[in-house]
């Protein structure tokens, strides 16, 4: 279930990752003010989960798609010879 949803929604990965991004950017600013340092913190952690997601999502969709298509180079017809 979870290769299917992995494999079918990629773009799913990307938007948690830009997600990540953009809290995390938003942590980070608001630790300029003293009285938002708790939330700052806290977005800064959530980002970090985003983020990790993200790649972590992308990183076996990438495998998946390379197991299933091959990886990118290899000849169709003998997975052990190298691309000419």
């Amino acid at each position: 279930m979870l290769k299917d949803f992995v494999r079918d929604f990629p773009t799913v990965h990307l938007v948690i990752g830009v997600a990540g991004n953009l809290i995390f950017f938003v942590g980070s600013v608001l630790f300029v003010w003293h009285a938002t340092a708790m939330l700052a913190i806290w977005l800064f952690v959530i980002g970090s989960l985003g983020m990790l997601l993200g790649a972590v999502g992308q990183a076996f969709y990438i495998h998946e798609r390379h197991r299933l298509n091959g990886a990118p180079g290899r000849q169709a017809n003998d997975d052990r010879s190298p691309a000419r």
